[in-house]
């Protein structure tokens, strides 16, 4: 099963807003766990400003449904200042290897 590894960065100055909006949206973005469960999502502050990282498992044959969830959701932060995101598909060394045509032993 791949991963979905996302990331929202923003300045310090910014963290209200941010929390606000998040506070804000978290009733209409419940992700459904029969696509994707989230792990962990980890916070860090740097001297640029707080980062924040989000891990989700997707299941079998639910990753286009678990990017759109992600698109849409990230989305709804775009008009705070300097906020900025990435949503990235990380594949298992297994997956990775299937892709490139080889079969991984168990």
């Amino acid at each position: 099963m791949p991963y979905i590894i996302s990331t929202i960065k923003y300045p310090s100055h910014m963290q209200n807003e941010v929390i606000k909006k998040y506070l804000q949206i978290a009733p209409k973005y419940t992700l459904d766990e029969s696509v994707a469960e989230q792990l962990c999502a980890p916070v860090t502050t740097t001297e640029n400003g707080v980062i924040v990282k989000s891990i989700h498992e997707v299941k079998p044959g639910k990753l286009e449904a678990a990017l759109s969830y992600m698109r849409k959701y990230f989305y709804e932060f775009i008009n705070i200042e300097n906020c900025e995101y990435s949503v990235e598909v990380w594949y298992t060394f297994e997956e990775a290897a299937g892709i490139a045509g080889f079969e991984v032993p168990e």
